[in-house]
């Protein structure tokens, strides 16, 4: 066994302290420390396999849990990234013991949908109410997920933090696999996974080839003050150029805006001056809940689809957005994170009760088929979508406006496809 001084991470009662200490293999090596990466540790507590998280990033516990303060914050201080999390989703994170750690100030259940196209006059909207639900989804800013599931992780005497961003190289051996660092020290686990997001550094060193296309879009993402309410909906604008969503923030005039929009069109923009971006923004939503006032930096980043042609090497296994990323129009990317989770901890425990070795290559298989599957369907029908409300063809837009009045009208149809989105 290999044991050296790292830094080591423990989740104390108060806070992420470092501390001087031997560094010993583990069964379950996870890198990356995002919303997915933590969830997979939470789903591994009740295996009893020993698991460390790798995260390159000083996990600050502390601060995480001044955010869970059931106390009303400033809109202004709100987090500009957010997720919308299936009712399905939320039931997972609140089986291992995380959701109910999510303060109710820094949640909005979204209870409608109101879709549009903006070269015609199709329209959708979808409403909890209509299948006997209490809402669609809630909107959860990412770092108050990681704070949520930290918090029950701190209490778990099978899950440790490492600091580290050196990972040299990955060598797999017959039944472990070993991670050099940088530094020229080493350990070793049964399984890695992971879990290090869209430009997974575990994927480039295992030689796991990449399947990408980019979308030719930037995402920018932000938080407004407008000045109708939201009434607690989703509300989507699918423009040529891109679509723009608009997420209910706990604050009833405030939410978080998702604009996709084409590159040549971004460089028009002013993202120096706040009111020219405002008005821009709502110009591509049809002004539809007033006037805007932008109350947060704006956040931008590429859209590429990515999937990698296999999520395992040996000894290793791909999650979350590492293994694939989607396109935001339906805000199904960390859902589908979740849903691997999901799939691998069911599988992880019942090799590990029956003895089997969880690091196998043949023994993971079964994840691999049931999530790529899934996860390419997802990918193909984001960029259909996208491709579809692109097209400037008068023929293409009466007929999606078609589709869309046609759908709106089916309640079957309708009802299977928000059960779906809903992951019920």
């Amino acid at each position: 066994m290999s044991v050296f001084p790292l830094i080591w991470l423990k989740l104390e009662s108060n806070t992420v302290k470092k501390m001087g200490a031997d560094i010993i293999d583990a069964d379950v090596i996870i890198v990356g420390g995002g919303m997915v990466g933590l969830s997979m540790a939470a789903s591994l507590v009740a295996s009893d396999l020993s698991v460390l998280v790798i995260e390159k990033d000083a996990i600050k516990q502390d601060q995480l849990k001044k955010q869970l303060a059931d106390s009303k914050i400033e809109p202004e201080n709100y987090f500009t990234r957010v997720s919308a999390i299936s009712p399905g989703n939320q039931r997972f994170l609140q089986e291992l013991g995380c959701w109910q750690n999510i303060p109710p100030s820094r949640l909005s259940d979204y209870e409608a949908m109101f879709v549009w196209d903006g070269e015609g006059l199709g329209n959708i909207e979808f409403r909890a109410d209509e299948i006997g639900e209490r809402h669609l989804g809630s909107i959860v800013e990412n770092e108050i997920i990681r704070a949520a599931i930290l918090a029950y992780l701190e209490k778990q005497p099978n899950i440790h933090f490492l600091c580290e961003s050196s990972i040299h190289a990955i060598n797999p051996k017959s039944s472990s696999v070993e991670i050099a660092f940088d530094n020229n020290k080493s350990i070793k686990a049964r399984l890695l996974i992971g879990a290090d997001g869209a430009l997974s550094r575990i994927r480039k060193l295992t030689g796991i080839a990449l399947s990408q296309n980019a979308y030719n879009q930037i995402a920018m993402v932000a938080n407004v003050k407008t000045e109708k309410p939201h009434q607690s909906t989703a509300w989507q604008k699918f423009n040529t150029s891109g679509p723009v969503a608009f997420l209910p923030m706990p604050d009833p005039n405030v939410c978080s805006i998702v604009w996709s929009l084409d590159e040549n069109e971004v460089e028009k923009l002013d993202l120096n001056d706040n009111e020219k971006f405002a008005e821009a923004l709502n110009a591509h939503f049809d002004h539809k809940l007033g006037k805007l006032t932008l109350i947060s930096q704006v956040g931008r980043f590429p859209l590429i689809k990515r999937h990698a042609q296999t999520y395992l090497a040996e000894r290793c296994v791909l999650i979350g957005d590492a293994a694939h990323t989607i396109h935001p129009l339906a805000g199904q990317g960390v859902n589908l994170g979740f849903q691997d989770v999901q799939s691998l901890a069911r599988l992880l425990t019942g090799l590990q009760s029956k003895g089997r070795d969880i690091g196998l290559k043949a023994n993971l298989r079964s994840y691999e088929r049931e999530r790529a599957s899934e996860n390419h369907i997802m990918q193909e029908a984001m960029s259909g979508f996208k491709w579809m409300f692109g097209q400037r063809d008068k023929s293409i837009i009466s007929i999606r406006n078609l589709v869309m009045g046609m759908l709106d009208r089916t309640t079957t149809a309708k009802e299977m496809l928000i059960r779906r989105a809903m992951g019920l």
